[in-house]
């Protein structure tokens, strides 16, 4: 099921990066981003009430710690800096400077809750991974000038999303994943409305086919159903390992862009798809080591 439910993860997130760039297309990225936590919270809302027929929620402190937390740091601050960055650089170049987050996790991990082993294999293969990740895409994005304010938003997201992966970690052993993504999703959704409110208030927005079905992709698959898994499965691995499918999502959105929009994939594109997972082989080795003599 853990294995399953990982899999799960990088296949819809891969894919979300692409539907984000869709879901762009006529509608102003706070307001969209807004709009899909609206959705799938309405959905969440929907699956407690006629499915899941729950008892009544009551949140513990850290609950409410976790809730806090990743309302704003994940689905408002993460959000709307993706939302924001991949308006100005391609969706590929937001994914590799993204995949720097299990760098950043392993880090604050090893310093903040200091109850995960950083060794020497799983630095070096995080350090492989991304490498991998750079060479994935390097030759359609060129750096540039131009280009600094969405690489620097799409730092300032994975940054965001690392802080708010260790706090879970933390605080979150006890908390229902389903719970904890409804409520953290609510919040966000607000304060996103509220950014779009303030700050697109005269954007033009031109609803299609084509942004509406993006969005209800994003918030019933890449929302609802890979956050309930997500924070499932930082209960149960270690965050690291967790923040590692950063580093396989951009293969799957290479694969999907020469499905869906013709890009070509490069020899250098292969080289770059055998090294991210050479690098996340060697980064989990040890994680599963200690699980198995444990």
């Amino acid at each position: 099921m853990t294995a399953l439910s990982y899999v799960a993860v990088c296949l819809i997130w891969g894919s979300t990066w692409l539907a984000i760039k869709i879901g762009l297309d006529g509608v102003p990225p706070f307001l969209g981003a807004g709009l899909r936590f609206v959705v799938a919270v309405a959905v969440a809302v929907t699956a407690v009430v006629l499915v899941l027929r729950r008892q009544p929620i009551r949140l513990t402190r850290d609950d409410r710690i976790c809730i806090v937390s990743q309302g704003i740091l994940v689905f408002w601050f993460n959000y709307a800096a993706v939302y924001w960055a991949e308006m100005r650089i391609s969706s590929g170049l937001t994914a590799v400077i993204f995949s720097t987050m299990p760098l950043t996790t392993a880090m604050l991990s090893r310093f903040w809750t200091r109850n995960e082993v950083m060794g020497g294999r799983k630095l070096a293969g995080i350090a492989v991974g991304m490498i991998g990740t750079l060479l994935l895409f390097w030759p359609d994005d060129r750096l540039g000038a131009s280009q600094m304010p969405g690489m620097l938003g799409a730092l300032f997201a994975s940054t965001c999303s690392s802080i708010a992966l260790v706090i879970v970690k933390r605080h979150g052993a006890k908390s229902d994943p389903f719970v904890l993504n409804l409520f953290s999703m609510g919040l966000g959704a607000v304060c996103l409305l509220g950014m779009s409110a303030l700050f697109e208030r005269s954007a033009p927005v031109a609803w299609s086919a084509g942004n509406v079905g993006a969005l209800v992709y994003l918030a019933v698959c890449g929302s609802v159903v890979t956050f309930s898994l997500y924070y499932w499965l930082i209960k149960r691995l270690d965050a690291t390992v967790v923040s590692l499918s950063t580093l396989i999502t951009p293969i799957i959105a290479l694969i999907l862009g020469r499905a869906f929009l013709d890009e070509v994939i490069t020899p250098l594109a292969f080289a770059g798809i055998a090294t991210i997972l050479a690098g996340v082989a060697v980064a989990i080795a040890p994680a599963r080591r200690a699980r198995m003599n444990g």
